[in-house]
């Protein structure tokens, strides 16, 4: 924070620039925004909601680009036709304070089935400042796909502690996030959400290839000892699945492991 306020924010990669924004650590004070954006850890978003709520006007508008299932729910609970979706694969590593390395703009995905005049209001704003961005209707389908593609790649990565792309180089990985995005698309389907895509699996491939050499959020987060976002990706498939009577052995197990390796860092630091 205090080296954003200093020197700025520099950005590296495809966008290089350094901006100025205000930088702060409440929301006190703040001028009602047009639009407010939800980019915590999924298990924040309630808080985030809570620390906001004074600084917005009826007016304001907030979007979710967050990974994980349940953060448009929470959102749709406060601001309901005000609560946009949205995905993004783009890709940014903080290298030092006030720096971030983008390794890629990606594709951003917005959309309300509620607002489709605001959501292509927020994407056109989005696409001035140089960032791709379409809209979709069916948003809640986007933000499936993404939660299960993440689902597939994210706790493997971290499990094994490789970068995306290597998941793909094993056919033994390969089966495993297979079965694993069967097992979402399942839950999907139990759930009337209408995926995407024709196949789950080959989005998968495609996403780890086309991220071959990313570090996934969930491996950073176990290397750094912070908690992981497990719970709102695969536990949220298996807590769905259970609601509907999906088998859900698979995501289960993922997101055993996963647990299992912030316990055994947790054990290692005390």
């Amino acid at each position: 924070m205090v080296a954003v306020r200093q020197l700025g924010l520099k950005l590296l990669g495809d966008m290089r620039m350094t901006v100025h924004p205000e930088a702060r650590t409440s929301v006190s004070g703040l001028i009602p925004p047009d639009l407010l954006l939800i980019a915590t850890k999924a298990y924040d978003t309630a808080a985030a909601v809570d620390e906001c709520k004074a600084a917005v006007s009826t007016y304001t508008r907030v979007l979710t680009l967050q990974n994980g299932l349940g953060n448009l729910e929470v959102l749709r609970r406060w601001k309901a036709e005000k609560a946009f979706g949205g995905t993004t694969t783009m890709g940014a590593t903080m290298k030092a304070p006030g720096v971030v390395s983008l390794s890629g703009l990606g594709r951003t995905i917005i959309g309300s089935d509620m607002d489709p005049r605001g959501a292509r209001e927020i994407a056109l704003a989005f696409r001035k400042s140089g960032l791709p961005t379409s809209v979709e209707r069916n948003i809640q389908g986007e933000i499936w796909a993404k939660a299960s593609v993440n689902a597939c790649i994210n706790p493997m990565s971290a499990i094994l502690k490789v970068p995306n792309g290597k998941l793909l180089e094993s056919i033994y990985i390969r089966r495993l996030m297979l079965g694993t995005s069967r097992e979402c698309e399942a839950v999907a389907s139990a759930c009337r959400v209408r995926l995407p895509c024709r196949s789950l699996f080959l989005r998968v491939v495609a996403v780890a290839r086309d991220t071959s050499r990313n570090i996934s959020s969930m491996l950073r987060d176990v290397q750094l000892g912070r908690r992981t976002e497990i719970d709102y990706i695969n536990g949220a498939f298996c807590a769905l699945g259970k609601g509907k009577g999906v088998p859900t052995p698979l995501n289960r197990a993922l997101a055993a492991m996963v647990e299992a390796l912030g316990t055994s860092a947790a054990l290692q630091k005390g």
